[in-house]
């Protein structure tokens, strides 16, 4: 029989909730996970061998890479970008005409980076919101618009031509939705290397496994000084209370009254015989308005077909192409916009996730505030 009182609830069971479990496991803390699924948008196909959800990881996550099989490195000359019906790939005379551009982008990244990496040290104490307005750099960078950013570098050629391709299969956004702080973010792969990977989920859960259980949290309220969580039927109380879920689930139990915008996609897991179209490279970049994001092939005969809303006809880039899976994206992350959100919603409430800033290592250093605070309030 559960019992039906903790020190601390975790509601969900994404990386960030995850990450919120293990930090507490290590200290012997006292929690519950309550979630519907285990890994959030780490999605993968039935066998394990395909990634739906987050696609790669970078080497420099630092923590998540500890639960991640590396398999392959993605390479730069890996990819095919598409305009229109144009195609062309990034290693090509065209490119001389944008080195000048191509050297400033790189600069600006070094000095990114070494910001980001600090940010994400930092965030592992402060909540994002906080870490983020503590630097100078990087909050006039989430507080500017992208296209803005771009054109005041007198980069905009360069990055029209190539870069607005990259974003459009990672971001499933157009630049000039973006704020400068994803633009860079999301290029980081020029300077640091990115690989697929298998998540490893049981290593993940195996040490605190038995406090999860399986639900679906319909309410959460707070009463003399504790929470009352409602999951299937049941009621759970606890002192401290994680919200590890989709921000447009949590926002009503915290308070939140703005967010930045969601973006969607819609993801198929695709057999087929390539055409020309899709067999120069690995990984088929396209730009917009194309409904078409991201063609990814997986070297088994299938492919990660990624697009907006309108579907796009699959016998244009495959042969005789079979649906394996259809896994709609909503949301996809909640990337564009201005608006930073406190963790700390009062009363022993977190809030954690991807709604300030998206990626795998992102997310779950905010698992790793949220412990921390609850380990501290002692």
């Amino acid at each position: 029989m559960v019992r039906k009182t903790y020190k601390t609830i975790i509601v969900g069971a994404g990386i960030s909730g995850l990450a919120c479990a293990r930090s507490l496991q290590e200290r012997d803390e006292d929690f519950l996970i309550i979630s519907e699924n285990v890994g959030g948008r780490i999605l993968t196909s039935i066998d394990g061998s395909a990634n739906y959800g987050v696609f790669f990881v970078c080497s420099d996550y630092h923590h998540a890479l500890q639960y991640v099989k590396i398999k392959s490195r993605i390479k730069l000359s890996d990819f095919c970008f598409h305009e229109g019906e144009k195609t062309y790939v990034l290693f090509e005379p065209k490119l001389i005409k944008y080195s000048v551009q191509f050297v400033k982008t790189l600069k600006l990244l070094y000095k990114f980076r070494k910001a980001f990496r600090k940010f994400r040290k930092n965030s592992e104490v402060m909540s994002q919101k906080n870490a983020i307005e503590k630097d100078s750099f990087l909050h006039e960078l989430y507080m500017q618009n992208a296209s803005d950013f771009v054109q005041k570098r007198k980069m905009q050629k360069g990055t029209d031509t190539y870069l607005s391709k990259a974003l459009y299969s990672t971001t499933f956004s157009r630049i000039s939705e973006m704020n400068a702080f994803s633009y860079l973010q999301f290029l980081l792969p020029l300077i640091t290397p990115v690989y697929t990977f298998t998540f490893e989920k049981e290593k993940m859960i195996q040490p605190f496994q038995e406090k999860m259980i399986c639900g679906y949290v319909g309410d959460v309220t707070y009463k003399n000084g504790r929470y009352a969580i409602k999951a299937d039927g049941n009621i759970f109380y606890a002192n401290n209370v994680v919200l590890a879920t989709q921000i447009d689930w949590s926002k009503k139990f915290a308070g939140v009254k703005k967010t930045n915008k969601p973006v969607n996609t819609n993801m198929l897991h695709v057999r087929g015989i390539p055409k020309s179209i899709v067999a120069r490279k690995e990984y088929q970049l396209f730009a917009p308005p194309s409904s078409v994001q991201v063609i990814a092939d997986l070297k088994d005969g299938t492919y990660l077909f990624y697009y907006g809303q309108k579907h796009p006809p699959l016998e244009k880039f495959f042969k005789d192409p079979h649906i394996i899976t259809h896994k709609y994206w909503n949301p996809a992350g909640t990337i564009n916009g201005h608006i930073l959100i406190e963790s700390n919603r009062g009363n022993n409430m977190y809030l954690i996730g991807d709604f300030n800033v998206c990626g795998l290592e992102e997310s779950y250093i905010t698992g790793i505030y949220a412990a921390n605070q609850i380990i501290n309030s002692k």
